[in-house]
């Protein structure tokens, strides 16, 4: 489901957001939603990818039921000049890059791009991880890597995401993660990913109204005061505008 698509506006574009209602363990309701909407609208987002979980036998969402509850929300969203784009937050899978191939994933904006989860804790073997990129890649589907930070093993060592970066993925931190939500060792983290060009893309992974609300200028702005104006509209704006559009990151496509 194809929206139309952000092109030159200087408003934020959160590629990360559990914002439909009732469809995992993000937004409850319709009204959770509007007011995550208004939330969003207030802090300066323009366009919001709609990605709910899709993990098999906990969230059995599809490309049909997010499509359908996008359809449904579209005219609250442009109420408050918010657009909304499909997508999902994948967990990783054996089966994930047949199911690429048959198209029943919803990649981001339908473009070329897909939210890809880690588990928390115990990673799979690196080489088979960095496979699976490959397998995507050779498939026109670039795996966006969502909060590396907070995996376990990620967080202990941050070369491991510079390594699925080097076989062709995206990394996308948690704006919570870098205002301290997740704690200090993550905040700590994602400091040393930025540092070291371990980042391409930070977004809200809202859940809620309080917990973990649609706000990513907090973020932004701590960004900006550590690292430069510069990389923070990179990480929050242009890059994640360029997912969104399926173009290529280009000169603000941190390498490992």
């Amino acid at each position: 489901m194809e929206q139309g698509l952000a092109q030159t506006g200087s408003g934020f574009i959160d590629i990360h957001c559990h914002i439909l209602p009732g469809l995992d363990d993000g937004a409850k309701d319709m009204a959770q939603t509007l007011e995550m909407l208004r939330i969003a609208a207030k802090d300066g987002v323009e366009g919001i990818v709609a990605s709910p979980h899709i993990k098999c036998g906990v969230y059995d969402n599809s490309r049909q039921t997010i499509t359908r509850a996008i359809c449904g929300l579209n005219g609250s969203a442009k109420k408050n000049g918010v657009e909304l784009y499909q997508g999902a937050d994948i967990y990783i899978s054996r089966g994930l890059i047949e199911d690429v191939r048959k198209g029943v994933l919803p990649l981001i904006n339908d473009r070329n791009y897909l939210l890809l989860e880690l588990p928390d804790y115990v990673l799979p073997p690196i080489s088979e991880i960095e496979k699976m990129i490959a397998g995507l890649k050779v498939n026109g589907v670039t795996p966006v890597i969502t909060h590396p930070e907070r995996n376990l093993a990620i967080l202990e060592d941050v070369s491991i995401a510079g390594k699925l970066i080097k076989a062709g993925a995206v990394c996308q931190l948690t704006a919570g993660s870098i205002t301290g939500r997740f704690g200090a060792a993550v905040r700590k983290a994602s400091f040393r990913m930025l540092k070291k060009s371990l980042v391409h893309a930070i977004a809200s992974d809202a859940h809620d109204t309080r917990r973990r609300p649609p706000i990513l200028s907090e973020a932004h702005s701590v960004v900006a005061s550590k690292f430069g104006q510069s990389l923070a509209n990179d990480l929050f704006i242009l890059n994640p505008r360029s997912i969104l559009n399926g173009d290529p990151l280009n000169g603000h496509y941190p390498r490992a």
